[in-house]
């Protein structure tokens, strides 16, 4: 099977999918809601570069952004300059395998293209797959981004610093993803800040590191046959939270099957959401 890195995009098949309009303006106390997954198809818009979200003190954060679609093919859209935010991934539903002897990998997150951010899904299948991102007004230090494939060694991110936060910025799988013991994840060990993970099949994940001040703790969550609901960080001041990790059964047919980080507004609180048989990681920060 081809290796993703040698896949160029945006592949031929172009069509506009729904974006999650109007995305919900929200500061710490309420936040984006869920893109309905029965609604219609419209043109894709472009994308202001004033912040959606106004953190009450240290940070601004900018989304929650939604794209997702159920046919085979490479889909896209501009969320701003990179000149003045870093986007990491906050959920990731649906199916990420590929029918037999497929090139192509199931793909979803959001990448540097040029001078802006571009959310993505790259589906091989006729199967629901999405993702949603946010993104902070930090760019200080941030680092190249690094992809992990099945199969390498763990990849180093860069040295821990006393500000330095990494999180995932996009998926990959065609195999991988196909039972709970597999997961890509970041960590470090106090010295360095790693990419890597236990995939069976083929699959992978990237991810970045920028500079922002506070740090406000890290969870992680799984499910069997059940679903589950983590309490994240309490949103008073100008919190925002994103996935570091996840892993679990990415093979069913439906956008809401998944491990997000949502805002709930009603308790002021961010939480993370895995339906069956998932693992999710997430740390927020300020």
């Amino acid at each position: 099977m081809q290796s993703p890195r040698h896949l160029a995009a945006p592949w031929p098949s172009l069509r506009n999918l729904l974006f999650a309009l109007p995305l919900a303006t929200f500061t710490v106390a309420c936040g984006g809601e869920a893109l309905d997954t029965d609604a219609p198809r419209a043109e894709a818009p472009a994308v202001a570069d004033e912040a959606i979200g106004q953190a009450e003190q240290q940070v601004s954060i900018y989304g929650p952004y939604t794209w997702r679609t159920n046919q085979p093919e490479y889909i896209s859209t501009s969320l701003g300059a990179s000149s003045n935010r870093t986007c990491f991934l906050t959920a990731l539903g649906g199916n990420l395998q590929s029918a037999p002897n497929d090139l192509g990998w199931g793909m979803a997150g959001v990448l540097l293209a040029g001078s802006e951010w571009r959310i993505f899904v790259n589906q091989t299948l006729s199967t629901a797959l999405s993702t949603s991102v946010q993104c902070v007004n930090s760019v200080a230090n941030r680092t190249a981004e690094v992809a992990w494939y099945t199969g390498e060694a763990a990849k180093l991110l860069g040295a821990v610093t006393a500000d330095r936060r990494c999180f995932l910025t996009s998926i990959v799988g065609a195999g991988g993803f196909d039972s709970t013991a597999e997961y890509v994840r970041v960590w470090n060990d106090g010295l360095n800040w790693y990419l890597g993970g236990d995939l069976v099949g083929d699959g992978g994940a990237k991810a970045l590191c920028v500079d922002i001040p506070e740090d406000h703790g890290a969870w992680q969550g799984s499910t069997g046959s059940n679903t589950k609901t983590v309490n994240l960080a309490y949103n008073p001041d100008g919190i925002g939270c994103f996935l570091h990790g996840l892993g679990g059964n990415f093979n069913q047919n439906s956008y809401s099957d998944g491990v997000s980080v949502d805002y709930n507004a009603g308790t002021r609180t961010w939480e993370m959401n895995l339906t069956a048989y998932k693992r999710g990681w997430a740390s927020c920060v300020k």
